[in-house]
């Protein structure tokens, strides 16, 4: 009768120990997450960012320059474009033969963005003096 209650008693304490152990373990994981990295610059924590704001491309990718009729063209992410349209955020404020002058709406102290012809596109450069 004494070793029957002796060995509830230690499988009770051992059980306990368990519980305590996978409640720490879980403590520390979820204190881990909550942690800045101390190497990242300050501003916005990954965590705190909206994930689809995250997921969308703002990249400006020009492939073609076009001139027809003394009016200047850009082909900007697959779309054509020319002057005072807009892709995404930012406004086409001038095209020129090399290149294109972008504008950010959400920034309007800030100067325009020129943007150079990517050379590795498909299309060609063309101009057209009809």
């Amino acid at each position: 009768m004494l070793i029957n209650k002796s060995s509830r008693f230690c499988g009770g304490i051992a059980l306990l120990i368990t519980l305590l152990i996978a409640q720490f373990s879980v403590a520390m994981r979820v204190h881990a997450e909550t942690l800045s990295d101390p190497m990242r610059p300050p501003g916005k924590s990954e965590r705190l960012l909206n994930p689809a704001e995250s997921k969308v491309d703002t990249s400006i990718n020009v492939t073609a320059v076009f001139k027809k009729n003394q009016t200047f063209y850009a082909v900007i992410n697959n779309n054509w474009l020319e002057r005072g349209q807009k892709v995404g955020a930012w406004r086409v404020t001038e095209i020129t033969n090399s290149g294109v002058f972008l504008k950010n709406e959400n920034e309007p102290e800030a100067m325009p963005l020129r943007f150079l012809v990517n050379e590795k596109s498909d299309f060609k450069k063309q101009t057209n003096n009809e």
